[in-house]
Parts: structure tokens; sequence; C-alpha cells
């Protein structure tokens, strides 16, 4: 299940940054353009997403599950959210950027759309950076 995040929820989150990104970035941004889910089962948090909505863009920061989730359609089931939520608020596009090692996130990206436009060199640690960016129109879902 789909859900806000609550006070609660920030230990566990906290974890979960820590293990990719340990910048000191605000992990619970309070701006009204962010958004933070998390994806719940059985009453434990198995992943995470934030995004953030700017008037007719979308921008995917985060999308995070715990690794004996993964290839459950938790992910998918994200995009689907943020597509409509996107979609529903407006936008023109969804952008993002992600690791060329992350071949997982390639695949889940591009089949929901998603079209590489950049390559950004030594983005993250481990290597480059891809930009991929969905267009949008109103009567899709």
């Amino acid at each position: 299940m789909i859900r806000k995040v609550v006070k609660s929820d920030y230990e566990k989150l906290i974890k979960y940054y820590r293990l990719f990104d340990d910048s000191q970035v605000e992990l619970f941004p309070t701006d009204p353009f962010a958004h933070l889910l998390v994806y719940e089962l059985d009453n434990q948090i198995v992943g995470f997403v934030n995004y953030s909505i700017i008037y007719e863009r979308a921008e995917i920061n985060y999308i995070y599950i715990e690794e004996e989730y993964r290839n459950k359609h938790i992910a998918s089931e994200f995009m689907e959210l943020i597509i409509t939520d996107a979609i529903d608020s407006g936008c023109v596009n969804i952008s993002l950027e992600v690791s060329v090692n992350n071949k997982a996130g390639l695949a889940l990206y591009e089949k929901y759309g998603f079209e590489r436009k950049a390559i950004r060199k030594n983005y993250y640690p481990d290597g480059d950076g891809v930009l991929m960016v969905k267009e949008l129109v109103k009567d899709e879902k």
C-alpha cells in the first residue's frame, strides 16, 4: 500500500537515504512542491519515493525498494502514481537522473516511456548519470 510519510517513518527513511546518498540534503522537505510517499507491506516500510511537482514540471528524486522486495512491481506502482499525479497537475514532462550503472532503473524508466536526453559526466560517485525525460499528454495515464 502506498501512503504519505508520517513522522514516525523518518528513522527508517533516514537509513534508506544513507544507503545511497550521504549528502546533507534536506531529507524531508516541507516545501509545497515535494511529495514523499512510502510503500508499506504487513505494517513494514519496504520502499519510498520522493518527487516534486513544480508548476508544469515533475522531477523524480528517489525511488528506493528494499532488495528482497524488488521485482514485485512496487516501483511500477510508484511510477504509475507519479505519472498520474503529474498529468492531473498539468505537468508537461517528468525528468530524473539515474546512474548509468543502474540497469534495473534504466529499464523501469524506459518501460514507462522516459527517453535518454543527456549524459552527466561523473554525476554519481560510481560513474555518469543519465538525464531522462518523459513528455506528457493530457489523455495519457
